[in-house]
């Protein structure tokens, strides 16, 4: 009976105590659930192929890196068409924050593009991507599209 005329003096009372007492004791009753990017790196090297690569039209290719640029010794694209017998290297700059290569088929014979990137540390690392399972070097490997032929074929499977 003490209970029920408290309560009803103050019917806050309850969630008040309720409150207080998760608040004395935060971890006894919460379930510990990490966060999927808990602990989770940024890769060191990021790049993202273009959806698809026009045979007349120039298009970047841009990397991303994760490491002080005091501590970068050269960062490089490894190339070639299927005309190509090796790969051609081209140093590449920074510029807005990501180290870019403008490919131009226009200047090159073929009907697609391999490439990867390598990334030469001072302290002698080398880091690259991308990487196969096996952790050799997988080049990207992007066929070069008629932009006429291809917004055809997308108009027609919009329809």
């Amino acid at each position: 009976m003490r209970l029920r005329t408290i309560l009803s003096a103050n019917p806050y009372l309850m969630l008040y105590v309720v409150v207080l007492f998760f608040i004395m004791t935060p971890n006894m009753h919460a379930i510990e659930i990490p966060d999927s990017t808990y602990r989770t790196k940024a890769p060191l090297l990021l790049h993202k192929p273009p959806k698809v690569m026009f045979d007349d039209r120039p298009t970047l290719l841009q990397l991303f890196v994760n490491i002080p640029d005091d501590s970068i010794k050269a960062v490089s694209i490894f190339y070639k068409t299927n005309e190509m017998s090796i790969f051609q290297e081209i140093q590449l700059d920074k510029r807005k924050g990501a180290f870019t290569y403008k490919f131009d088929p226009g200047k090159q014979n073929g009907n697609s593009l391999s490439y990867f990137f390598i990334v030469q540390q001072l302290e002698n690392s080398v880091h690259a991507t991308p990487l196969g399972d096996s952790g050799k070097i997988k080049p990207y490997n992007q066929p070069l599209v008629d932009a006429i032929e291809y917004y055809e074929k997308r108009l027609k499977s919009l329809q």
